[in-house]
Parts: C-alpha cells; sequence; structure tokens
C-alpha cells in the first residue's frame, strides 16, 4: 500500500509541476503538460490498487521495472513535449521518448504473462 501512496505522490507531484510551469507561461498551455499527471495515474497508481484488492497477482521484479522506467519514460516525453509546444518549437525527438516509453511498458506486459524461476528457466503462468 505504500508504494500506491508514493505513485499517486509522484502523480500529484507531476500535476503540480504543470500547473506552476503553465501558471508562469504568458497565458500558453499545452495538453501535453497538462494532462502529463494521468500517465503515471493510471500507468502506476490504478494498477497497482487493482492489483493489490482485486487481482492479487504476483508480479515479477523485472515486470515491475519495465513498467516503472516506461511509466517515467512517457511522462517524461509528455512534460518534454509541453515545454516546446508552450515554447512554440518542435523538434522529432519527442518521439523517441513515446517509442522507448511504449516499448518499456509492452516488454513489462510481455514478462508479467511469463513466470522466471531461480535458475532462469522460463514457465507460463497458468
Amino acid at each position: 500500500m505504500k508504494k500506491s501512496f508514493i505513485y499517486l505522490g509522484i502523480s500529484a507531484f507531476v500535476f503540480i509541476f504543470s500547473q506552476v510551469y503553465e501558471h508562469f507561461s504568458h497565458g500558453v498551455y499545452s495538453g501535453f503538460m497538462i494532462y502529463a499527471f494521468l500517465i503515471p495515474l493510471l500507468g502506476l497508481f490504478v494498477p497497482s490498487i487493482l492489483n493489490r484488492f482485486i487481482l492479487k497477482r504476483e508480479i515479477p521484479d523485472m515486470a515491475k521495472l519495465s513498467l516503472k522506467c516506461g511509466i517515467a519514460t512517457l511522462t517524461v516525453g509528455s512534460i518534454y513535449k509541453g515545454v516546446l509546444e508552450i515554447y512554440g518549437t518542435s523538434t522529432n525527438f519527442e518521439i523517441i521518448y513515446l517509442i522507448v516509453g511504449l516499448a518499456f511498458c509492452i516488454l513489462a506486459g510481455i514478462l508479467m504473462t511469463i513466470k522466471v524461476n531461480i535458475k532462469g528457466g522460463v514457465k507460463k503462468l497458468d
């Protein structure tokens, strides 16, 4: 439950950061910046609550790490894209955040469907 509140705190921090940043942006807003807090909220907090109270499933550490890296990459990429929109510029670099973040999240999904035993072998979950 402690980790769930940490995830909620991360979402709150991103929300407050984006609101403060946009307050000082002289009336220019970006949807990527405004809704960046939803990425850790829906990607970390909600699944952890669902897993804790409804699914009660053991998730491998590698899958957890991959999911956290993917959500962090997507969140930073959204904030970066928001900053660029507020400044009125754009680059092709922000697509890399999307690709890498989605790749980590897909990898986490794959790792959640397989179980790695102590000897390093792979077994399918029932």
